[in-house]
């Protein structure tokens, strides 16, 4: 399942692919396809199907 994710860079929209079988916490690097910054960004299964998707900023 895709989401989009705000790079926390340069602002651009990245889409990033959530594996719905991947398990309830998953960890994820997308480049941005803008600037290049690597993004990560963790996925979190609240309800069955259902991820919420947040960046860890850069310096974390």
């Amino acid at each position: 399942m895709d989401h989009e994710v705000e790079c926390p860079r340069c602002g651009a929209w990245v889409v990033c692919f959530i594996d719905p079988r991947g398990g309830e916490r998953q960890e994820l690097e997308e480049p941005c396809p803008e600037c290049g910054e690597l993004i990560r960004l963790v996925a979190v299964e609240e309800e069955p199907g259902g991820f919420a998707v947040g960046v860890v900023p850069p310096d974390a």
